[in-house]
C-alpha cells in the first residue's frame, strides 16, 4: 500500500501549472527522497504513463494516461451532460467554458469547451484540478459547502498564484457570502494576470450541489452587459442540468 502512495504523490506532483518538473521537484512535491523517486518514475516511463525529455531532463505525464482516463466511468453520465452543457455556453457567449466538481480541498474540471472568441483562455484543462479558495469555479462550490467543509479548506495554508489572490480567510468568507447573495461568483487577475471568470453553482434535483459552472475570459472583455449575459447562459445551463435525473 505504501508503495501505491507513493505512486500516487509522484502522478500528482504534475498539474497545469507545472506539467514539467525536475526529479528534485518531483521528490520535494511528493515527499520522497530522491533515489526512490528516480526508481518509481523509471517504472512508470516504462509503463508509459510517464516520459523523460532527454535534453531537459525533465518529466512529463504521457499518453498511457489518457488510455487509463478513458475506462473512467464514475461521474460519466454527469460528465457527458455537463459536456453537452458547457459546449452550449462556449457557443453562445464564445468563451471557453467548464464544468467543474469537489475533490476534497480542489475542484477538478471534469468539462471543459472551447468558443470562438479571437483570444481564447487555455487555463484549466480537462482533468487538472484547482485550489477551492481562489478562481470563480472553486468559489461558486465553496460558497454553497457546509459551513464544517469550508472552514476545513480555509485553515490549511492558501497558495497565492498572483498579487491579486486572496488569501485572508476573513475576506474570503465575506466574498463567498457575496457569491450566496447575489447567485454568482467572479473572480478577476487571482489565478492567472488579465483573465476573469464568472461561475454559478449546479445543484440536483435533490438539493445537493453537483459542481459549478464557469466561463473565463480576459478580464479587459468582461464589461458589465458581457458579464450579465454570461451570467444569464450560466444559469439556464446549470437550471436545465441539476433538473436531469
Amino acid at each position: 500500500m505504501r508503495a501505491v502512495a507513493r505512486v500516487v504523490r509522484i502522478l500528482r506532483s504534475f498539474s497545469a501549472r507545472e506539467p514539467s518538473r525536475s526529479l528534485s521537484g518531483i521528490a520535494e512535491a511528493a515527499g520522497l527522497d530522491l533515489g526512490t523517486t528516480r526508481r518509481i518514475l523509471a517504472s512508470l516511463c516504462d509503463e508509459g504513463l510517464v516520459v523523460r525529455d532527454a535534453r531537459t531532463r525533465l518529466y512529463r505525464l504521457d499518453l498511457g494516461l489518457l488510455e487509463l482516463a478513458g475506462s473512467v466511468t464514475e461521474g460519466g453520465d454527469l460528465r457527458t451532460r455537463a459536456q453537452a452543457a458547457v459546449d452550449r455556453i462556449a457557443a453562445e457567449t464564445g468563451n471557453t467554458a467548464f464544468f467543474g466538481v469537489r475533490r476534497g480541498r480542489e475542484v477538478l474540471c471534469l468539462a471543459r469547451a472551447e468558443g470562438s472568441a479571437v483570444v481564447l483562455v487555455r487555463w484549466w484543462t480537462l482533468g487538472g484540478r484547482m485550489p477551492m479558495h481562489c478562481g470563480a469555479a472553486p468559489r461558486a462550490i465553496l460558497a454553497h459547502l457546509p459551513a464544517k467543509d469550508a472552514d476545513g479548506v480555509l485553515a490549511g495554508t492558501l497558495e497565492r498564484f498572483t498579487p491579486r489572490s486572496e488569501v485572508d480567510p476573513a475576506a474570503i468568507r465575506r466574498e463567498l457570502a457575496r457569491i450566496r447573495r447575489r447567485g454568482f461568483a467572479l473572480a478577476s487577475d487571482d489565478v492567472v494576470l488579465g483573465v476573469s471568470g464568472v461561475a454559478v453553482p449546479v445543484f440536483g434535483r435533490n438539493g445537493a450541489l453537483l459542481g459549478s459552472l464557469a466561463v473565463a475570459c480576459l478580464t479587459a472583455q468582461l464589461a458589465p452587459a458581457s458579464r450579465d449575459a454570461i451570467v444569464g447562459a450560466l444559469g439556464r445551463e446549470a437550471a436545465s442540468l441539476g433538473a436531469e435525473p
